[in-house]
Protein backbone atom coordinates (compact mmCIF):
# COMPACT_ATOMS: atom_id res chain seq x y z
CA UNK A 1 0.00 0.00 0.00
CA UNK A 2 0.89 3.62 -0.49
CA UNK A 3 1.31 6.38 1.54
CA UNK A 4 -0.24 9.89 0.64
CA UNK A 5 1.01 13.20 2.43
CA UNK A 6 -0.34 16.03 1.86
CA UNK A 7 0.22 19.76 2.95
CA UNK A 8 -2.90 21.59 1.97
CA UNK A 9 -1.24 24.78 3.72
CA UNK A 10 1.69 24.80 1.13
CA UNK A 11 -0.25 22.87 -2.05
CA UNK A 12 1.79 19.78 -2.25
CA UNK A 13 1.30 16.24 -1.88
CA UNK A 14 3.38 13.29 -2.26
CA UNK A 15 3.11 9.10 -2.50
CA UNK A 16 5.45 6.96 -0.68
CA UNK A 17 7.53 10.73 0.22
CA UNK A 18 8.40 11.22 -3.03
CA UNK A 19 6.59 14.44 -4.38
CA UNK A 20 4.15 14.47 -7.08
CA UNK A 21 5.86 16.95 -9.66
CA UNK A 22 4.53 17.75 -13.35
CA UNK A 23 7.41 18.68 -16.14
CA UNK A 24 6.77 21.78 -18.28
CA UNK A 25 4.48 19.61 -20.38
CA UNK A 26 1.89 18.84 -17.58
CA UNK A 27 2.93 15.34 -17.31
CA UNK A 28 3.37 13.31 -13.88
CA UNK A 29 7.54 12.41 -13.64
CA UNK A 30 9.37 11.23 -11.32
CA UNK A 31 9.35 7.99 -8.71
CA UNK A 32 5.45 8.92 -8.68
CA UNK A 33 4.89 8.45 -12.09
CA UNK A 34 6.53 4.42 -11.97
CA UNK A 35 3.84 4.14 -9.34
CA UNK A 36 0.70 5.12 -12.10
CA UNK A 37 -0.70 2.49 -14.93
CA UNK A 38 -0.27 4.09 -18.43
CA UNK A 39 -1.08 7.29 -18.81
CA UNK A 40 -4.95 8.40 -20.16
CA UNK A 41 -5.78 11.09 -22.04
CA UNK A 42 -9.05 13.18 -21.35
CA UNK A 43 -10.91 14.96 -23.94
CA UNK A 44 -10.66 17.90 -21.52
CA UNK A 45 -6.67 18.04 -22.52
CA UNK A 46 -6.33 16.66 -19.02
CA UNK A 47 -3.57 13.08 -18.97
CA UNK A 48 -5.04 10.86 -15.63
CA UNK A 49 -2.89 8.30 -14.44
CA UNK A 50 -4.15 5.44 -11.74
CA UNK A 51 -2.31 4.45 -8.91
CA UNK A 52 -1.37 0.90 -9.14
CA UNK A 53 -2.34 -0.36 -5.72
CA UNK A 54 -4.28 0.96 -2.80
CA UNK A 55 -3.23 4.38 -1.09
CA UNK A 56 -3.30 4.83 2.78
CA UNK A 57 -4.30 8.75 3.58
CA UNK A 58 -4.81 9.42 7.17
CA UNK A 59 -5.03 5.63 8.24
CA UNK A 60 -7.85 5.12 5.69
CA UNK A 61 -7.43 3.03 2.66
CA UNK A 62 -8.22 4.31 -0.59
CA UNK A 63 -8.09 4.19 -4.51
CA UNK A 64 -6.09 6.71 -5.97
CA UNK A 65 -6.44 8.85 -9.30
CA UNK A 66 -3.65 11.75 -10.14
CA UNK A 67 -5.10 13.95 -12.65
CA UNK A 68 -2.49 16.63 -14.33
CA UNK A 69 -3.06 19.61 -16.82
CA UNK A 70 -4.13 23.29 -17.44
CA UNK A 71 -0.81 24.92 -17.11
CA UNK A 72 0.57 22.70 -14.37
CA UNK A 73 -2.47 22.03 -11.93
CA UNK A 74 -2.94 18.83 -10.56
CA UNK A 75 -5.25 16.99 -8.19
CA UNK A 76 -6.04 14.00 -6.08
CA UNK A 77 -9.19 12.14 -6.34
CA UNK A 78 -9.44 9.17 -3.79
CA UNK A 79 -12.45 6.93 -3.32
CA UNK A 80 -12.41 5.29 0.07
CA UNK A 81 -12.85 1.37 0.58
CA UNK A 82 -14.87 2.64 3.84
CA UNK A 83 -18.42 1.88 3.01
CA UNK A 84 -20.36 4.66 5.68
CA UNK A 85 -23.89 5.48 5.90
CA UNK A 86 -24.98 9.11 7.83
CA UNK A 87 -27.86 10.03 9.81
CA UNK A 88 -27.99 13.88 8.81
CA UNK A 89 -24.37 15.20 7.29
CA UNK A 90 -21.07 13.87 5.78
CA UNK A 91 -19.23 15.67 8.66
CA UNK A 92 -20.32 11.96 10.51
CA UNK A 93 -17.69 10.11 8.47
CA UNK A 94 -15.06 8.53 9.75
CA UNK A 95 -12.66 9.26 6.96
CA UNK A 96 -13.59 12.99 7.61
CA UNK A 97 -12.97 13.04 10.82
CA UNK A 98 -9.52 10.85 10.24
CA UNK A 99 -8.31 13.23 7.77
CA UNK A 100 -9.22 16.62 10.21
CA UNK A 101 -7.60 15.17 12.60
CA UNK A 102 -4.45 14.23 10.66
CA UNK A 103 -4.24 17.66 8.70
CA UNK A 104 -5.39 19.51 11.06
CA UNK A 105 -7.85 21.47 9.60
CA UNK A 106 -11.56 21.50 9.75
CA UNK A 107 -14.06 20.32 6.94
CA UNK A 108 -17.27 22.12 6.53
CA UNK A 109 -20.95 21.54 5.25
CA UNK A 110 -23.64 22.74 3.75
CA UNK A 111 -24.93 20.08 1.93
CA UNK A 112 -25.50 16.34 3.74
CA UNK A 113 -23.72 14.89 0.76
CA UNK A 114 -20.50 17.31 0.48
CA UNK A 115 -17.50 18.68 2.68
CA UNK A 116 -15.07 21.19 1.88
CA UNK A 117 -11.91 23.56 3.18
CA UNK A 118 -13.41 27.09 3.83
CA UNK A 119 -9.74 28.36 3.14
CA UNK A 120 -7.80 26.36 1.69
CA UNK A 121 -5.11 28.80 -0.39
CA UNK A 122 -3.01 26.07 -2.81
CA UNK A 123 -6.76 24.84 -4.75
CA UNK A 124 -9.33 23.12 -3.21
CA UNK A 125 -10.12 19.90 -1.39
CA UNK A 126 -13.80 18.35 -1.26
CA UNK A 127 -15.22 15.73 0.04
CA UNK A 128 -18.32 14.17 -1.80
CA UNK A 129 -20.98 10.94 -0.73
CA UNK A 130 -23.19 8.97 -3.02
CA UNK A 131 -25.80 8.11 -0.11
CA UNK A 132 -26.90 4.67 -2.58
CA UNK A 133 -23.88 3.61 -2.45
CA UNK A 134 -22.36 4.54 0.94
CA UNK A 135 -18.76 5.89 -1.38
CA UNK A 136 -17.14 8.30 0.12
CA UNK A 137 -14.42 10.36 -2.33
CA UNK A 138 -11.72 13.22 -2.11
CA UNK A 139 -10.83 15.80 -4.71
CA UNK A 140 -7.55 17.58 -3.97
CA UNK A 141 -7.05 20.34 -6.68
CA UNK A 142 -3.64 21.84 -6.05
CA UNK A 143 -3.02 25.26 -8.52
CA UNK A 144 0.38 25.61 -9.56
CA UNK A 145 1.33 29.52 -8.45
CA UNK A 146 2.63 31.53 -11.30
CA UNK A 147 6.23 31.80 -10.12
CA UNK A 148 6.92 28.18 -10.54
CA UNK A 149 4.85 28.10 -13.74
CA UNK A 150 7.62 30.74 -15.22
CA UNK A 151 10.72 29.62 -13.45
CA UNK A 152 12.54 30.30 -16.74
CA UNK A 153 11.80 34.16 -16.91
Amino acid sequence: MHAIKLDLKHGSASVDSAPIEIDENSALVGSVATLCSRPIHTNKGRTRYHLLRKVSICGQAADGVIEVGEGGAFSITLLFDLIEFFTSSILESKVIKACEKSLNLKFMSNHPSTAFLESCKCGSAVFFYDAKQGDLSLEIRIERRSTELNSDE
